[in-house]
């Protein structure tokens, strides 16, 4: 659209620059006025035209040099960030002690997206200048792309020493100290961010954002009120009073008050970026029209971009794969465009990019030890969940649990420890106390495994409290466990401290926190220990990080051998860490013949989702497939619809010498059971293995090849293939995984067996013996209670 209006204005140009494209008429090799041109093409805000204009003046002698700072920062603004660094690079190298050019390739660096490459240019800067704080600023900008909140406080407490009185350097110093955990020294710097400058609206942005983290609601509207006394932009500031309301829980005044904004100006950024803030996961249409509705005024707005692309790829309502396509077409528009800008949207990006098998994009976002450190500093905890099989080291699984305990203790930082109800001793007879903690106690994978403990537990020795924060209308699953347990508090909307009260008032024993990170849940709630002990289970195939968390669930498969893997003491079941439910896993009917035989192919496969396809996993896909002549793949995913996907499936499979013709793609959510009849062999992802997807495979009368690792979510298909009686499907090399899975292929016989006695084997092994998970599951709770 940017494109289009620089067409529209083109059009109807100015009097000076007609009279320049009529002299250009006449002297066409004129540098001088090629020059003129780009200058005015780039001070009228067409820099793409004015990119052209310099290119021209160059090509008919003007100096390079001469003309590099106009004419880069052109090819910036107009998406060409390599060519920009090129110009500048080129300016540099005949002018290495110009301040101005060397500052600028700097900055030019840090847009393409050259971080590392920006701090030494930005440093040199420093000591050409160094009364100047400009370099200071920019080198602390970097340094803050780059997650070094420390370093980035550093530069920019340099900058104020030469400029004290430089209310953007106080914010900027005032947003590195709240990343760094200083959260007093952050409000300092702020509130003279805002004394210098009270109507500015990204340092009372910034300032309110950190009182309302301190849950200071009272003083953070005192703060909006002031800027609009000093004659600050009406709109934004009603906008920024909504998000008060917002994190007081108060989404109805929110809604109001965003209302009535959009009623004056229906495109305005703030308030629809927020308005999609507030309709989140609830409904995914609204808050797309929201954010479509704001782009609409803004065009190539970084923001509303970057938070369309991640609400697209959670859009579950009409074709989801159109949403998904829309994403990634968005996603590598936005990384071609504004490279340097991505990092604030890595999370969006590298999950788009993920899902539809661009392992080379995922890379030019950033790689994740570059990564994760902002991502804890903004506490995106979620962003860490597509990253839990980007580990090829020990030391790259050590540095995951450390930015998960990094995120947990700021989380903390902002928390209250409670005091739980007083209630008997359990020694009195009383009851035990356990409550469930997920917005996922519905119709979801996680009460396909939670449903046994609602229906077989003893109903005189323990008292069952459920909390969900589900913001959609309840369905059949959720009314059933609410019949089947003593008490369930439906909370949608509550935050994180009224919540926590409230559980506090039931005086648990023990809470058992089910949904990790993932949507409207409020594993947060944790940090405040609501009740005497906390536990992880089943939303998150890792540590959450939060310390106050006492104990993971474990069995004797999924445990790390090393101690170091897990933050949270280990809750050990005696055989399997999960029990199948009869909910997820009901009798579909698996049809007799092996699919080998009738569809004249052996077909491997995979359901599990894209975010767990690594390079490795796919090399081992292919090198299977080599192995066994004629075999096929197919991927059943909702992703299978989506032409990105299988563009870049079938790439991948070609450039490792596999026919993609041998690719097969069924493109669904929902109701897939049934296609378990077209694979004769699972092959599972890693080092993020499936989970609830190799149980249903297994359901489903295929077996399931997995390579074991040493983290906690590289080892669930190993519990779950145990505890079905398949031990010897589980690998612990890349070799003996391909070897493992073209035996299998030519055992015709086993998986005959397998395909009709599956469910019958899980039957007879933990995997598929409720009342006794369950009895085993209260046992312990009964014995980690009373210790």
């Amino acid at each position: 659209m940017a494109q289009a209006a620089e067409r529209a204005e083109a059009e109807t140009p100015t009097r000076e620059e007609q009279t320049l494209r009529e002299r250009l008429r006449d002297q066409p090799d004129s540098a001088l006025h090629w020059q003129q041109l780009g200058l005015l093409l780039a001070r009228t805000g067409r820099p793409a035209l004015a990119a052209e204009a310099f290119a021209r003046a160059v090509a008919h002698g003007a100096s390079l040099a001469a003309l590099a700072m106009p004419y880069a920062m052109a090819l910036s603004e107009a998406g060409r960030a390599a060519d920009a660094v090129a110009v500048a690079e080129h300016a540099v190298a005949r002018r290495p002690k110009e301040f101005a050019l060397v500052n600028l390739l700097g900055v030019l660096l840090k847009r393409a997206g050259r971080l590392r490459d920006a701090v030494p240019v930005l440093e040199a800067a420093k000591r050409l200048a160094p009364r100047n704080p400009s370099a200071w600023q920019n080198l602390g900008n970097v340094h803050a792309a780059l997650g070094d909140a420390a370093a980035a406080a550093a530069a920019y407490q340099g900058g104020l020493k030469l400029a004290p009185r430089n209310a953007e350097l106080w914010r900027l110093h005032g947003r590195a100290l709240r990343d760094a955990g200083d959260a007093a020294g952050a409000l300092t710097s702020l509130e003279r961010a805002v004394a210098l400058a009270p109507a500015e609206p990204n340092a009372v942005t910034d300032l309110v954002g950190l009182l309302l983290d301190r849950r200071d609601f009272s003083r953070a509207p005192e703060v909006v009120r002031k800027a609009l006394a000093a004659g600050g932009d009406p709109l934004r500031f009603r906008v920024m009073e909504a998000r008060i309301a917002l994190r007081a829980g108060e989404r109805e005044a929110a809604r109001t008050a965003l209302q009535a904004v959009l009623a004056e100006d229906p495109y305005h950024d703030q308030a629809n970026f927020l308005l999609s803030r507030l309709h989140g996961d609830a409904d995914r249409r609204a808050a797309n029209a929201a954010l479509r509705a704001g782009l609409a005024g803004h065009p190539g707005n970084v923001e509303l971009m970057g938070e369309l692309i991640e609400s697209l790829t959670r859009s579950r309502y009409d074709d989801e794969a159109a949403h998904l396509q829309e994403a990634y077409e968005l996603a590598c528009q936005l990384l071609e465009r504004d490279p340097g800008a991505v990092r604030g949207h890595a999370k969006a990006l590298r999950s788009s990019f993920r899902r539809c098998l661009d392992p080379a994009r995922v890379a030019q976002v950033g790689t994740l030890g570059e990564l994760a450190p902002r991502w804890m500093a903004e506490r995106q905890i979620s962003a860490l969940h597509d990253e839990l099989g980007n580990v090829a080291s020990l030391e790259d699984r050590i540095a995951l649990v450390e930015w998960h305990r990094d995120w947990g203790r700021r989380v903390a930082a902002q928390a209250e420890r409670l005091q739980p109800l007083a209630v008997p001793a359990l020694d009195t007879g009383r009851r035990i106390r356990v409550g469930f903690l997920s917005s996922d106690l519905r119709h979801h994978p996680v009460s396909y495994f939670a449903l046994p403990i609602f229906e077989h537990y003893d109903r005189e020795r323990f008292e069952l409290f459920c909390y969900s924060f589900y913001e959609r209308e309840r369905d059949q699953v959720q009314a059933a466990i609410e019949q089947r347990v003593d008490h369930f508090r439906w909370w949608p909307g509550i935050s994180d401290e009224p919540a926590a009260r409230r559980i506090a008032e039931d005086g648990l024993d023990m809470l058992f926190e089910l949904g990790g990170t993932t949507a409207m849940n409020k594993v947060t709630v944790m940090a405040w220990r609501p009740a005497r002990l906390g536990a992880s289970w089943l939303g998150y195939p890792h540590s959450a990080g939060i310390e106050q968390i006492d104990y993971i669930l474990t069995d004797p498969y999924i445990r790390p051998a090393d101690p170091r893997l897990l933050i949270e003491r280990p809750f050990e079941m005696p055989e399997s860490w999960v029990v199948l439910g009869n909910l997820g896993f009901v009798p579909v009917p698996i049809e007799e013949a092996l699919p080998e035989e009738r569809q004249g192919a052996l077909t491997f496969g995979t359901m599990n989702n894209p975010y767990k396809y690594t390079p490795s996993c796919l090399d081992a896909w292919a090198a299977v497939l080599r192995a066994v002549p004629g075999s096929r793949f197919l991927f059943v995913r909702p992703e299978g619809r989506v032409p990105a996907f299988v563009a870049n499936a079938r790439a991948a499979f070609a450039a490792r010498d596999v026919d993609p013709d041998r690719l097969a793609f069924i493109g669904i959510r929902g109701d897939h059971l049934k296609h378990y009849n077209a694979i004769d062999i699972a092959l599972d992802s890693f080092p993020h293995v499936g989970g609830t997807t190799t149980c249903e495979t297994l359901w489903m009368g295929v077996p399931c090849v997995t390579l074991v690792g040493p983290g906690f979510p590289e080892r669930l298909s190993y519990s779950n293939l145990n505890n079905a009686g398949l031990g010897d499907l589980c690998a612990t090399t890349v070799g003996q995984y391909v070897e493992i899975a073209v035996a299998l292929a030519a055992d015709r016989a086993r998986r005959r067996a397998l395909r009709h006695g599956l469910r019958a084997q899980i039957r007879a092994n933990p995997l598929g013996q409720q009342e006794r998970w369950v009895r085993d599951f209260y046992a312990k709770v009964a014995e980690v209670v009373a210790q």
